[in-house]
C-alpha cells in the first residue's frame, strides 16, 4: 500500500492568501444564493466572517470577484462578476492538477531512488518527447554492449541496448531507477501485434487517448497498461491506412537500440 499525500491549496497575491478551498466554496454559495448571508448560513459561519473574506478577496484582486446587484424582485443582492466565475474554474483546474500530481508522487514514496529519479524528471530537459521511469531488472553484457531489461511498471518491461562504456560511466546497477528516453518518431504503431515479433524490438500494449492529425505527420498519444504515456509521431498516411481512432487498443513498438537512458 502506497503512502498517501495530501495538502491544502492556496492561491496567493502579494504574499497574502487569496483563494483557498473554503473561499472558493463561499464564492460558489454566493453564486447559488445571490447573497452573502445565505452563503454564510450554508457554510455555518458568521456573516461578518463571510463579509471579511469577500472584502479581503476583492482588495487583493485586480478587479472585484463579488459585487452588489441592484433592482430585481428582491430589491438587489450579491453576485459574482465574470472574473469571480473565472477564478472558480481556474482554482478547480489547479486543484485537479494537484490531485493528479500527488497521486503520481505516491507511487514513488516507498523507494528513495525512484522518488529522486521522479523529482529529477521535473527539471530534466530533453528533446525526447517520451520519458518512461523504470527500474533495472537485469543486465547482460558481451564484449562491447550491454542489454538492460527495465521494468516500467507491473505490466510493462522494455529491453535497451547501450555500450559497455556507457554502462560503466553511468554506473548503472541492477535495481537502479532511471529514465528510458524515446523520440516520438522512433515509435511505430500497430493494431495487432506481429505474428513473429522481432527480437530487436519492444512491443508495448496500450490505448489511444489523443490524435493530433496533420497533413503529413500526426501525433498519437497512447496510455500504456501501467498508466504511463507514449507519444508517437507517425505518417498521416499510416494513421489513415490503419484507421486508427480514439480508444483503439494499440501496440507501440520501438527498436531496443534506439532508446536512450538518463539517470
Amino acid at each position: 500500500m502506497h503512502n498517501h499525500i495530501d495538502g491544502r491549496l492556496w492561491i496567493s497575491k502579494a504574499k497574502q492568501n487569496f483563494l483557498g478551498r473554503g473561499r472558493i466554496e463561499l464564492l460558489e454559495h454566493i453564486h447559488q444564493t445571490g447573497s452573502i448571508s445565505g452563503a454564510a448560513k450554508i457554510m455555518k459561519m458568521s456573516y461578518k466572517a463571510a463579509w471579511d473574506a469577500i472584502d479581503a478577496i476583492n482588495k487583493l484582486s485586480e478587479e472585484p470577484l463579488v459585487e452588489r446587484s441592484t433592482g430585481g424582485k428582491g430589491g438587489g443582492g450579491t453576485r459574482l462578476t465574470p472574473k469571480g466565475l473565472e477564478y472558480i474554474t481556474l482554482y478547480k483546474k489547479i486543484e485537479h492538477a494537484q490531485h493528479l500530481f500527488f497521486e503520481t508522487l505516491e507511487h514513488y514514496t516507498d523507494d528513495n531512488d525512484k522518488f529522486s529519479a521522479f523529482i529529477s524528471k521535473l527539471t530534466l530537459r530533453t528533446s525526447a518527447r517520451n520519458q518512461l521511469l523504470g527500474t533495472v531488472l537485469e543486465i547482460k553484457t558481451n564484449k562491447n554492449q550491454a542489454k538492460l531489461i527495465i521494468k516500467i511498471d507491473d505490466k510493462t518491461q522494455v529491453a535497451v541496448i547501450i555500450t559497455k562504456q556507457s554502462l560503466k560511466e553511468m554506473d548503472i546497477q541492477k535495481g537502479a531507477a532511471l529514465y528510458v528516453l524515446l523520440k516520438a518518431a522512433w515509435i511505430s504503431l500497430f493494431k495487432t501485434k506481429p505474428a513473429a515479433p522481432e527480437e530487436t524490438k519492444n512491443y508495448l500494449n496500450g490505448t489511444i487517448t489523443c490524435i493530433e492529425e496533420d497533413e503529413a505527420q500526426s501525433e498519437v498519444t497512447v496510455l500504456l497498461e501501467g498508466k504511463q504515456t507514449l507519444i508517437a509521431s507517425i505518417p498521416t498516411e499510416n494513421l489513415r491506412e490503419q484507421s486508427l481512432a480514439l480508444k483503439d487498443k494499440i501496440w507501440a513498438s520501438f527498436d531496443i537500440s534506439n532508446a536512450l537512458l538518463a539517470i
